[in-house]
């Protein structure tokens, strides 16, 4: 019995995921398409989003119902509910608890939501500062070892 509530709640949860990609997806679109596109197809976009917004909201409550949202498994999720509530602050600090967690090296994707967040709320400066940290925390390549072989040669 446990197993199959397990297995729900991740099927849930990977749908919630889901949910909210495609969400962000299609604000991404709306927003790189001009107003002139949103004119012509101004009503079926909103019901489409309403729809969307609806199968959201009804999964984030039936998730609700089998686990507790506020472990740090479901951060994601809960950090995608706040923001998708425009509860920006919230979500922050959701995803500040899930970096801080010492439980789990801290995943890229999540200082990524962490910056798009900033930026929403219109903290450039916060969003700068951290970017700049990005290249700390994620080289892009580690430096080669330079003059490696000339401490070998000369203690041989």
């Amino acid at each position: 019995m446990e197993t199959t509530r397990d297995q729900l709640a991740e099927a849930l949860y990977q749908k919630g995921l889901a949910l909210s990609e495609i969400g962000s997806v299609k604000n991404e679109k709306a927003a790189t398409e001009g107003t002139k596109d949103r004119d012509q197809t101004g009503d079926q976009s909103s019901l489409g989003s309403d729809k969307h917004s609806d199968l959201f909201e009804e999964n984030f409550i039936e998730l609700q119902k089998w686990v507790d949202l506020k472990s740090s498994k479901y951060g994601t999720l809960s950090a995608f509910h706040e923001r998708h509530c425009g509860r920006l602050g919230t979500a922050l600090k959701v995803l500040n608890d899930m970096i801080q967690d010492d439980g789990e090296p801290s995943q890229k994707k999540l200082y990524e939501m962490k910056l798009s967040l900033l930026d929403d709320i219109g903290w450039s400066y916060l969003s700068t500062y951290e970017r700049q940290w990005m290249h700390v925390r994620f080289p892009p390549s580690l430096p080669l070892f330079q003059g490696c072989s000339h401490f070998i040669e000369s203690s041989v």
